[in-house]
């Protein structure tokens, strides 16, 4: 387990970041990423609380968003009771769903972090990798029949046919292969 500048181990500040992305605190979140990233300097866990304060930002924007059109639309059916609460309902259950989808996430995220390993949330852990310059790269089953502008790279083969091997015909015969009614 690697410790840090400040003689606390790396994966806490991470473990941390993500309690701090299920409690909504997407401030203290931001704050912990620039103290990971000036102070401790460490790239893995620098891309593992990039990865935090994304879905942290990601989870503000989706709730921020679905509370603005719960009170536009709460605004124009507020003369309607039933329609009004019934809206109500269903965007309280969409806030339910994503508190949901969020804390899945960060129980996966903080017990891959625990063991030192990257949180790989999909999307945000290809984010955080970008910012640091790694590029995965991309593996074909085939390589294509030529590269592009015509000049191929490698000698490409065409993969043979499978061809049935011929059955060996044994001599009726075998004193006289030539004349076989002998």
């Amino acid at each position: 387990m690697t410790k840090g500048k400040f003689g606390i181990y790396l994966w806490f500040y991470a473990v941390l970041a993500f309690i701090l992305v299920f409690l909504g605190q997407t401030l203290l979140c931001g704050l912990l990423l620039g103290f990971a990233i000036a102070a401790e300097r460490n790239e893995w866990l620098s891309r593992q609380v990039i990865q935090a304060f994304s879905l942290s930002l990601a989870v503000s924007l989706i709730t921020g968003i679905l509370d603005f059109v719960q009170r536009a639309l709460y605004g124009l059916l507020s003369g309607i009771t039933y329609v009004g609460s019934g809206f109500n309902t269903v965007f309280d259950v969409l806030d339910g769903i994503i508190s949901i989808l969020v804390l899945v996430l960060v129980i996966i995220a903080i017990i891959k972090v625990a063991k030192e390993q990257d949180a790989g949330i999909p999307g945000l852990s290809a984010l955080a990798n970008k910012a640091f310059g790694i590029v995965e790269k991309k593996v074909y089953s085939q390589m294509p029949p030529q590269a592009p502008q015509g000049q191929p790279y490698q000698q490409y083969q065409q993969p043979q046919q499978y061809q049935q091997p011929q059955q060996y015909q044994q001599p009726q015969n075998p004193q006289n292969p030539q004349n076989p009614q002998q």
